[in-house]
């Protein structure tokens, strides 16, 4: 089976990475794929463009794009393109402070790019260099110091979009409680399906997870979910090569003439007719 590519952190269940963004003498042929860790990139020079999840983003100099674990995505960039890229594993943000994360998430999951003054990204690049120095250097006490640096970095950048975001309202634990349910389903919508699996990680009841899904994302729970399972098919079908009986399969469906039936009555369109319409 040819599924999307995932590129994990090595077996280290929790750490942390800065890479330089170098310009190239050639183009990029990499594919699309998804990581099992956080990324943020920080474009100093830009040009190309970015495909996250079926959207596709201008590379612009002084900007800041988000990649969440298992969102698949492509970076194409101009050969004079260059910047960093920050990798983040989830254990090391629970580390740091998993509110943060919540917080970031609600901010740049849908909304990944946010575009910066001189001033602002140059503040930005302050700051990862001061993080960078600091991972260079084996003192003491520097993991602590790392994860203070990365903390400040993180909520810098939650800051310059934070006041999009519903967390600021009066309605602001509610809305957490969405933004922690949609994190639970990028977890295991694969193996759960149904709302009570979620509503009792959240100790909430079903009605209310449902009312909070009504009133912010104007859907019930059971639907959100579902959106999450079709747009892990599209992905499977745009960016991999394994037949439809295999995806069939590999996401948990009883046979294809019920995936079929899901997937068209979500779409409108046949499994078939999406890959020749996407395939990359």
């Amino acid at each position: 089976m040819n599924s999307i590519p995932v590129h994990s952190s090595e077996n280290k269940e929790s750490f942390f990475e800065i890479v330089r963004l170098k310009e190239r003498n050639s183009y990029d042929s990499s594919k699309a794929h998804k990581h099992s860790y956080f990324e943020i990139f920080l474009f100093q020079k830009g040009g190309g463009t970015h495909d996250i999840d079926f959207n596709s983003y201008p590379v612009l100099s002084q900007s800041i794009h988000f990649v969440f674990p298992n969102q698949v995505h492509k970076v194409t960039r101009e050969l004079d393109t260059f910047g960093y890229v920050i990798l983040i594993s989830k254990e090391f943000m629970d580390e740091i402070n998993h509110e943060l994360y919540i917080d970031l998430f609600s901010v740049y999951y849908l909304n990944p790019v946010v575009q910066l003054n001189s001033q602002n990204f140059e503040k930005s690049i302050n700051l990862l260099n001061n993080l960078n120095e600091e991972f260079s250097n084996e003192e003491v006490n520097s993991k602590s110091v790392i994860k203070s640096y990365v903390s400040i970095l993180l909520n810098y950048l939650l800051r310059e979009k934070g006041g999009e975001s519903k967390l600021n309202t009066p309605d602001k634990q509610n809305f957490r409680i969405l933004i922690q349910f949609i994190i639970l389903v990028e977890n295991h919508f694969l193996e759960h399906n149904s709302v009570h699996f979620y509503s009792s990680k959240l100790s909430i009841s079903e009605r209310g997870l449902n009312e909070i899904c009504k009133k912010f994302r104007n859907i019930t729970a059971s639907v959100l979910i579902k959106e999450r399972v079709v747009l892990e098919i599209k992905k499977m079908l745009a960016n991999s090569s394994s037949s439809i009986k295999e995806i069939v399969y590999s996401l948990n469906f009883n046979d294809p003439a019920n995936f079929n039936k899901f997937f068209k009555g979500s779409t409108g369109v046949s499994p078939t007719q999406f890959r020749n319409e996407h395939y990359k």
